[in-house]
């Protein structure tokens, strides 16, 4: 087991080794080259097992710090030609990302392509022509690692064209996205329309998005065409040690997305069950996330989320009977975390929340509160400097309804009757 986790660890460890030794610039007359990338590795254990997360059953998203039981790496390479005045004309980039669970065998398989597109600069009004598969225009809450906006990612193929600037009014986005469903011909496409940076206040700012998406048949899931949309929007307010971040998403049909992980169309099926209508199902977001940062001697990251989901199916007996209209989930989330500056490299870091779920269709309802202390060692001050070494411990208690599911791994099933657990360990993160 010692000896898998150090092969966890050095995999990961071996792609930011081999990054930092490229991570300068190396420009040759009109030619530029750069590296950058992300790695997050470490160890830790659960009630004297392998470490395990502490999440509810359907979860959306959970606290991160001390409570993330994988390695992770993505490794990048930038590639840019520029005129004589120094202007960035062509770009090509390429990414490998790998994510290996605690105690998986994952780290035997090469890293996937997760990004390869090029883009054509200065087209038209400053705006960029892009083409390829990449990460477009992502967005999240740091601490729960959740993309709320995330489009694009796990596609087959993009075309978009982004930064095309309204005089003094923002900017807009515009992209053509699609994706493959594994062996066969089904796929989905999405539109998506971004007016971004709208001015409201000298501090504060609109951002507006708008979605079409349509998924085809599916002959081999059995699964017909939907169509459906997505509307949306966010406020940013930024003033000296103060960011915060507003917003609304309503979500309908096929824009309902797999994961915030993806930008694929959930799946109407789970084996042989429905599980979702798509021409009847919607989502609506609520998501609030405030950061406040002296880089002297307080940050904390305050986030509250929101999620309604409608499935679009009634509920069912076991004969298949109709029992009523409708299959919802609600799902709601709050917390903090708080860093008490000791000096540049040193600080104390104290972060809770509490998750509440209800899901009328498994009849599961109940909260998972979690808390993790770590004494962080850190390259500098602020909230998202890095690199940062964690040591952490972790307690979290669960309700009696996701006892069996809360906690549990392939790895670790030491949890599988209780209701809390702790977790201890160390973790290094760090991008460049």
């Amino acid at each position: 087991m010692k000896k898998k986790k150090l092969l966890q660890m050095g995999s990961l460890l071996s792609l930011l080794a081999c990054s930092l030794c490229f991570a300068q610039k190396i420009n040759f007359k009109s030619h530029e080259l750069s590296v950058n990338g992300y790695v997050r590795t470490g160890f830790g254990w659960s009630d004297g097992g392998q470490m395990v997360n502490f999440t509810t059953p359907d979860n959306v998203h959970k606290f991160r710090m001390g409570n993330e039981a994988n390695h992770y790496g993505e490794l990048q390479f930038n590639y840019r030609y520029k005129d004589k005045d120094s202007v960035d004309l062509y770009e090509v980039t390429y990414m490998m990302a790998k994510f290996i669970p605690f105690g998986s065998d994952a780290y035997k398989q090469f890293p996937e392509t997760a990004q390869l597109y090029g883009k054509i600069n200065k087209v038209v009004k400053n705006a960029n022509l892009w083409v390829g598969k990449r990460y477009y225009d992502r967005r999240n809450v740091e601490s729960l690692d959740y993309f709320w906006i995330n489009s694009a990612q796990n596609s087959q193929i993009g075309l978009g064209l982004e930064n095309y600037q309204i005089k003094n009014s923002g900017n807009m986005n515009l992209a053509f996205i699609r994706f493959k469903y594994g062996n066969n011909d089904a796929h989905s496409y999405v539109t998506d329309f971004r007016y971004l940076d709208i001015p409201v206040s000298e501090h504060s700012k609109l951002n507006l998005l708008g979605q079409y998406s349509i998924k085809t048949r599916n002959d081999i899931s059995n699964t017909p065409r939907s169509a459906g949309y997505a509307l949306g929007g966010w406020w940013t307010y930024s003033k000296k040690n103060i960011s915060n971040t507003s917003t609304l998403i309503f979500r309908k049909g096929s824009s309902i997305t797999e994961s915030p992980n993806s930008g694929k169309t959930i799946s109407e099926n789970a084996g042989n069950t429905i599980t979702y209508n798509l021409d009847k199902a919607n989502s609506f977001d609520v998501i609030n996330n405030f950061v406040y940062d002296d880089k002297q001697r307080h940050a904390v990251q305050a986030s509250l989320t929101y999620q309604y989901r409608d499935f679009g199916i009634g509920n069912t007996d076991d004969m298949k009977n109709i029992l009523d209209n409708k299959v919802s989930k609600n799902f709601f989330s709050v917390g903090f975390r708080y860093q008490y500056y000791i000096n540049k490299h040193f600080n104390l870091a104290l972060e809770a929340g509490n998750d509440y779920m209800k899901n009328n269709r498994s009849g599961v309802e109940g909260s998972l509160q979690k808390v993790t202390f770590s004494p962080q060692i850190s390259w500098d001050y602020g909230y998202y400097s890095r690199p940062v070494l964690r040591p952490f411990i972790t307690y979290a208690h669960w309700s009696d309804d996701f006892t069996g599911s809360t906690g549990v791994s392939d790895f670790n099933t030491r949890l599988i009757s209780k209701n809390n657990g702790v977790s201890f360990g160390l973790q290094l993160e760090i991008w460049w």
